[in-house]
């Protein structure tokens, strides 16, 4: 049976080290991988022998790997999956999965717990888009349904005004329109019709300045191509559109109608 020599072992600046050998193999290692493994120079070993050293060295960096890559955040199994599977056979990324899951390294119930609190905590998303984030991640459907249960049994009216008090703030215009395009907003942020129940909204809000705006802007508009009783139509429908009410816009078109004939009936 022909041997296999280590031909050359050379460090790196990094702390690695590049191991050459007779077949012309090369790899790659880990300074507690050359203790481990024996890997010297002169050393001789047979085919089947390197095999099982490649096998275990590709398992030794691939493991540190994944400590690496779990040490900055915490991960979801299949993030762990997708990131091993870029660089090891299939069977290095099983073996070292499931080591991870024994030590409890990776765990997608506590995950998703993470998840959950994060998004609770940091943000003002609701539990719809936690549960996209999970699916995303292919979560266990069963801890999807249970930690977005918990998120849903968490959201309260605090939490509901607080968003609706951040959208009045830059809002312009009616109040009507407003709750409609919170509405609007909270689905996209993703919460529940039952979510948008708990607002409230009782606040005392002055549209007044936004529709006299809103009523000149239209007024501009329409007036060049229209008037009488077409112009007042034109103008009560875009003012209705926007929100505001059709007793609001016939007293404003009555105060107006004194002051210019473009409310005139053509004769």
């Amino acid at each position: 049976m022909d041997m296999i020599k280590i031909d050359k072992v050379s460090r790196r600046k990094n702390g690695l080290y590049d191991v050459d050998f007779s077949n012309g193999d090369k790899m790659t290692v880990h300074e507690e991988s050359i203790v481990r493994h024996r890997l010297i120079s002169d050393r001789q070993m047979t085919e089947d022998e390197l095999k099982e050293i490649f096998e275990a060295v590709q398992y030794d960096q691939a493991y540190v790997g994944a400590l690496k890559y779990i040490s900055y955040k915490i991960r979801s199994l299949n993030e762990i999956r997708k990131y091993l599977s870029e660089e090891y056979e299939s069977y290095v990324v099983k073996d070292v999965i499931d080591r991870l899951m024994d030590e409890n390294y990776v765990n997608d119930e506590l995950y998703s717990e993470a998840l959950k609190n994060t998004m609770l905590n940091t943000s003002d998303k609701g539990p719809k888009l936690l549960e996209m984030e999970l699916k995303k991640h292919k979560i266990e459907e069963g801890i999807i349904i249970r930690k977005t249960g918990e998120f849903n049994d968490l959201i309260d009216s605090e939490r509901m005004n607080k968003i609706k008090d951040k959208e009045f703030k830059k809002y312009k215009g009616s109040k009507k329109q407003f709750g409609l395009k919170l509405q609007q907003k909270l689905m996209t942020k993703g919460y529940y019709k039952e979510h948008f129940d708990l607002i409230d909204f009782d606040d005392d809000f002055d549209e007044t300045p936004y529709f006299e705006k809103d009523f000149e802007k239209s007024f501009r508009r329409y007036k060049s191509k229209h008037t009488g009783f077409d112009l007042k139509q034109r103008l009560t429908g875009a003012l209705l559109r926007k929100g505001y009410s059709y007793d609001l816009i016939q007293k404003k078109i009555g105060e107006m109608t004194d002051e210019t004939t473009a409310f005139d009936d053509e004769t």
